[in-house]
């Protein structure tokens, strides 16, 4: 089964015979996030000569162990999720679904925050716990708020908190 070149194709194709060194960005929040995973291995097979980078937020899992292993594989291709620590969007579906690429975990004023490198969280019982979020947890807005809590040189500036400086390895 093969897939179908992604529908922005011949846009893509314009810029990168212009610039060809162009990286290639996707981004997206929830399903937008999702959707941004697949549309950034679809970008990445098709284009094998140009750097594909995801940036999404709030993104549930996408696909199973062998899906995040073409990922997660793929030389050209780097996915990084933004999770805030309380958004259960970003904690379904279960079972067989796992997550793709590294993991940035931000969260409110007293959360420290952390990254994980390749990212897996396969289990129903590590991260899934009801009693830890709420629905409006996954708005757009508590990731901004997040954050601008942190220290940053862009506008809207008002955290003191420090980024991730390195990698969490343990899960």
């Amino acid at each position: 089964h093969r897939l179908r070149p992604p529908p922005a194709t011949p846009q893509v194709q314009k810029v990168l015979k212009k610039s060809p060194d162009t990286t290639l960005c996707v981004t997206g929040h929830s399903l937008g996030g999702a959707l941004s995973v697949l549309c950034g291995i679809r970008l990445a097979l098709k284009f094998p000569d140009n750097n594909v980078q995801v940036i999404n937020f709030g993104c549930p899992k996408v696909g199973n162990a062998a899906f995040a292993e073409l990922l997660n594989t793929r030389k050209n291709l780097r996915v990084h999720r933004v999770a805030h620590e309380r958004d259960l969007v970003t904690r379904v579906p279960n079972g067989l679904f796992t997550h793709a690429g590294h993991t940035l975990q931000i969260g409110g004023a007293d959360f420290k925050p952390r990254a994980f490198k390749w990212h897996a969280s396969r289990s129903a019982m590590t991260n899934w716990n009801p009693l830890r979020g709420r629905v409006s947890d996954h708005f757009m807005d508590g990731y901004l708020n997040a954050l601008h809590s942190h220290k940053h040189s862009g506008k809207n500036c008002a955290g003191e908190k420090p980024w991730v400086s390195e990698y969490d390895t343990t899960q």
